[in-house]
């Protein structure tokens, strides 16, 4: 009986361990959010033209016929440092058809610099087993908070998450 509640005791913390030691590898969903997000905001707060580029997905950059100039009119619009940012909203998707697994995070941040308040939207595909030049961002959208004529709402761009770089683009539209 007693070497019987000794193995019990054993394989109970033994599982517990091991559990405990997985809980804390696994990455949630909000961990790669904040952490491409901490990445885009530095590569933009820098000026790191290839830093940005490095964060779209392959793919959608060479669907992009003026995506450099986007680049830099983004340089020029984003002002201000030390962007604190809040999210509003982090949805994930994924998609799982014959074998081939996709995910992706559409995502809503206010990003608050010394100098203005932005409001982004973005799609960032973190994983599809089929092509890995769809991983990296899709589609993202930047306004000033002043000019996005819905400020109560999450900002999702002009509605439509077209592929490439977006400025100042909002929803056309009554919401409800």
């Amino acid at each position: 009986m007693k070497n019987t509640l000794v193995k019990i005791i054993a394989i109970t913390s033994i599982i517990i361990g091991v559990l405990m030691l997985s809980a804390c590898s696994y990455e949630t969903d909000n961990d790669i959010a904040n952490k491409n997000i901490s990445k885009l905001i530095a590569a933009i707060e820098n000026e790191d033209h290839e830093g940005i580029k490095s964060l779209f997905a392959p793919n959608i950059i060479a669907e992009i016929d003026d995506f450099d100039q986007n680049i830099n009119d983004l340089l020029s619009y984003y002002i201000g440092k030390n962007g604190s940012y809040g999210s509003h909203g982090l949805g994930t998707e994924y998609d799982r058809d014959s074998g081939i697994e996709k995910r992706w995070h559409n995502m809503s941040y206010d990003i608050t610099t010394t100098e203005d308040v932005f409001r982004i939207a973005i799609i960032w595909y973190i994983q599809d087993t089929e092509d890995v030049g769809n991983v990296g961002i899709w589609s993202f959208y930047i306004i000033r908070f002043e000019d996005d004529p819905y400020p109560n709402y999450d900002y999702g761009g002009d509605g439509l998450w077209s592929p490439g770089l977006h400025i100042g683009k909002t929803y056309i539209g009554e919401l409800d």
